[in-house]
């Protein structure tokens, strides 16, 4: 670390030579790592690539340079470049946050971890390992081979940073969150060093990474996770008419009430298309998404398939292929100007009833403004939660289910002017804060807005906010790159 350290100072001399801390950053990396791990050239296609995220206004944001690591020291010396350069940055995954500067960067640098992709399986402890580069996809693509899997995210396309907002997974119910499996970190802290964070070393860190965030303590550049068994699933998607919304969100408040099996897992997901209605419902369809680690449901679904459908794609599949449930108006899958929001509320009310007319009444007053409205159902069953806290919990330290998430997405036309989007970002964000989330329960980071300021429900939240200090006592972090506020 020391020669590194002199080495930096005699390539950096007075930062004053370069034109703005960016370019002197991305300078100074190259001559450490070497050019072929730093691109700068803005029109070639892996610079193009490393550019495009899922929520497209991201993409108009350009990095002075792109760093690709292939290890843990990479990604050290680039922190350490940066900060010696008093430069902006960002880490990309997946490039799933629709949150502006989570994960982009506007002349910085980008730190893209695409290349850091190594996997592993032990059969005698069971433990895999993956590095945060590629999406989990191809993680259960690798560890299918073994009959074996991991808790991710329910869509192949979506990158591993969701573990560390927690991560919700059709295994959930059963496992907890994605966040609950893990069994010890890889850590590049924001000085440098690289550190392993497990119960047993850096506990605090440890705690604070299982569904604290990413972008707030370090970068994680492996994880080591309790593998799950895989073989078959039942699963698919049943798509309703709109008419039948009632009978839905029926069968959705008694599924979160009372259902006790682990291994049925649900997401209700209400859409809303910008053409007109005409009074025919043509422009609304409820999607279900149902899944069962086993051939055989039995009745867990018997109020969903009891319900006339338009379309039903359940039937036995692997793993990844529950990941791959098409759908053509997938409403996490399909890049656009995307915006999450989130809710959360309790099992013994009405609240998913009014959060439904609620969100509506907001679509059928805003046609013409939005090309998408979803509104997804997510649960919390007591499993889950028991199945948390035999792991040791998480930075959420999640209250005894039944409890529910409500996932928020708005994807606006292209071409909006400025401030038609800014209008109808703040009418989507008061129609959402007018259903008022439950006291005492956490709202969930992977689909929050930042000004939701989700880690402030945490039971957990000062806790969390002392070992910010203690791995960021300079707030280099909170201050060169995005993530969720500890003020």
């Amino acid at each position: 670390m020391l020669y590194f350290a002199l080495s930096l100072g005699v390539l950096l001399g007075p930062l004053g030579c370069y034109a703005s801390a960016g370019p002197s950053a991305c300078s100074n990396i190259t001559s450490l790592l070497g050019s072929p791990k730093v691109n700068s050239h803005k029109l070639s296609l892996k610079y193009h690539k490393s550019t495009e995220y899922w929520s497209t206004p991201q993409d108009a944001y350009k990095p002075s340079c792109i760093v690709y690591p292939e290890s843990a020291h990479d990604v050290s010396v680039a922190l350490q470049a940066i900060r010696a350069a008093d430069s902006r940055f960002a880490v990309k995954g997946g490039g799933h946050n629709p949150n502006t500067f989570f994960s982009s960067v506007d002349q910085g640098v980008l730190i893209d971890l695409s290349s850091l992709s190594e996997k592993s399986y032990d059969p005698d402890t069971m433990l895999a390992t993956y590095q945060p580069g590629g999406v989990f996809g191809d993680i259960y693509d690798y560890f299918i081979k073994y009959n074996r899997t991991v808790v991710g995210a329910r869509l192949s396309g979506v990158g591993t940073g969701l573990a560390l907002g927690g991560g919700m997974s059709y295994l959930s119910p059963q496992y907890g969150m994605a966040c609950d499996s893990f069994r010890e970190l890889e850590i590049v802290l924001p000085d440098g060093q690289i550190v392993t964070a497990s119960n047993t070393t850096n506990p605090d860190l440890f705690f604070a990474s299982r569904g604290g965030g990413g972008n707030a303590y370090g970068v994680v550049t492996k994880y080591t996770v309790q593998s799950r068994p895989a073989g078959q699933f039942f699963a698919g998607i049943r798509i309703h008419a709109f008419p039948h919304k009632d009978t839905i969100i029926e069968a959705i408040g008694n599924f979160i009430r009372y259902n006790t099996d682990p291994k049925a897992s649900i997401i209700g997901t209400y859409e809303k298309l910008p053409t007109p209605d005409l009074n025919l419902n043509i422009d609304e369809a409820i999607i279900m998404f149902l899944v069962y680690d086993g051939p055989d449901p039995g009745d867990a679904f018997a109020n969903f398939t009891s319900v006339p459908h338009l379309i039903d794609t359940t039937g036995i599949k692997t793993y990844p292929e529950v990941a791959d449930m098409p759908v053509s108006f997938a409403t996490e899958a399909s890049r656009g100007n995307n915006m999450f929001r989130v809710g959360v509320h309790r099992a013994d009310n009405e609240e998913y009833k009014h959060a439904l007319e609620v969100w509506r009444k907001w679509a059928e007053s805003n046609k013409g403004k939005y090309s998408l409205l979803s509104l997804d159902f997510q649960p919390v069953p007591k499993s889950l939660t028991d199945a948390s806290k035999a792991q040791g919990g998480n930075a959420m330290q999640m209250p005894d289910g039944p409890w529910f998430w409500l996932n928020y997405l708005l994807t606006t036309p292209p071409g909006m002017s400025k401030s038609d989007y800014n209008a109808i970002q703040a009418s989507f964000r008061d129609m959402v804060s007018s259903t008022s989330n439950a006291e005492g329960l956490p709202l969930f980071i992977n689909d929050a807005n930042r000004d939701q300021h989700p880690l402030s429900t945490f039971s957990t939240y000062e806790k969390l906010q002392e070992i910010k200090k203690r791995y960021d006592p300079d707030n280099f972090f909170a201050n060169k790159t995005g993530g969720w506020s500890f003020d």
